[in-house]
């Protein structure tokens, strides 16, 4: 039996709990590991040794640069190391993942330099349109049109924030869809009774969202929202899963509004599934995204999901994906969500979810074949 063939996924920031790690752990789970293996490189450092130890059982390899602790961000650790990474490890598949335009392209320079012919850019987010942006997509745009050999995004609207206009106009890019186990997340009547028993919430009603501290999520904003809906309803709790650098400021906040005791911080949870099936709406006022896998996760499990207009419309099941302008007021949010919901009646989505395309077990032989079909 032949080896698998290797494909090198190189990350543009520290590999930790972020979305593009759960995107493409979701896909390594269910690809064929007898006819593709990955191995995962960041120049940066990698601080989840869970994440790790699975690569590692699934039989891929982890490599970080001399294990050295630097600094997020910086363009010159970024170049230095992932030039002499790919001076010293050679591969002819190079998938290259990060919201930074400037770490894809310039690891598709280095990938493609290094002798690389199959050079992959992936698009998992968008960003603020701002003058400074204008400037990078400028600048990038040489490195785009010479360097990738092929162009992935998580939407369409992703593909566009990053690649210039002739990739978008003639639809040279992928999506690949950022897929979930049907499996692992669907709706439960049984895990809503349990879980909200084990957080004794048992009566209440259940706001929630998942995502790192950072400013990207716009928890500020989410806190306000959420003191405007706990004014209408005494019921309501705030659950908060994940950790961040904003995390504390965000805590300090909900004190000065006095509503800490409605307010639970559930730090990083590996049972996500079994929280969204808890909650009773899901909010997620970011400023930018590309497609948010917890968005699809709360979807699959039934949760309504109210996001802002700068998130992608393209969620997988429209009836309950609701958008809302970041230029609306807190309680224009608040009001409108509690208007929507009233009425709700939650019901299982696997159906759906399975039919436009975000099963994982569909995305991973999607992304399988294009591996297989580059590599001949």
């Amino acid at each position: 039996m032949s080896e698998p063939i290797r494909v090198l996924q190189l990350f543009g920031e520290p590999l930790s709990n972020g979305g593009q790690e759960s995107f493409i752990m979701n896909m390594y789970r269910n690809i064929d590991r007898s006819k593709v293996q990955f191995d995962f490189y960041t120049p940066f450092y990698c601080d989840n040794q869970e994440l790790k130890n699975e690569i590692e059982s699934l039989g891929g390899k982890v490599y970080v640069s001399n294990g050295e602790f630097l600094t997020q961000g910086n363009k010159k650790d970024f170049k230095r190391n992932v030039k002499t990474f790919l001076k010293e490890h050679k591969y002819d598949t190079i998938h290259i993942h990060s919201g930074s335009t400037y770490a894809l392209m310039m690891g598709a320079k280095f990938a493609r330099k290094s002798g690389a012919k199959n050079v992959i850019v992936h698009s998992h987010c968008c960003g603020f349109k701002n003058l400074k942006y204008r400037i990078i997509k400028f600048i990038s745009k040489p490195y785009f049109l010479f360097y990738p050999t092929e162009y992935f995004a998580c939407s369409k609207l992703a593909a566009e924030w990053k690649y210039p206009k002739s990739v978008i106009n003639k639809e040279k890019y992928v999506i690949i869809e950022n897929a979930i186990d049907k499996s692992k997340f669907y709706y439960s009547e049984d895990i809503r009774k349990k879980t909200r028993e084990e957080l004794h919430i048992e009566d209440k009603f259940v706001v929630g969202h998942i995502g790192r501290f950072s400013l990207q999520k716009n928890h500020s904003f989410l806190i306000d929202i959420f003191n405007e809906i706990s004014k209408e309803r005494e019921d309501a709790v705030l659950i908060l899963a994940g950790v961040g650098e904003l995390q504390e400021e965000i805590k300090e906040k909900v004190k000065i509004l006095g509503i800490d005791k409605k307010v639970m911080f559930l730090n990083i949870r590996k049972d996500v599934n079994e929280i969204l099936n808890a909650m009773d709406i899901f909010v997620l006022p970011s400023f930018f995204e590309g497609l948010p896998v917890v968005g699809v996760e709360a979807e699959a499990t039934g949760l309504p999901v109210y996001t802002s207009e700068n998130v992608t419309r393209e969620l997988p099941i429209k009836e309950i994906s609701h958008f809302y302008s970041l230029e609306d007021s807190a309680k224009d949010w608040a009001d409108n969500i509690l208007q929507s919901y009233c009425g709700f009646t939650r019901k299982s989505t696997t159906e759906k979810i399975i039919k436009n395309g975000y099963e994982i077990a569909t995305a991973a032989k999607k992304l399988e074949n294009i591996y297989l079909e580059m590599n001949k």
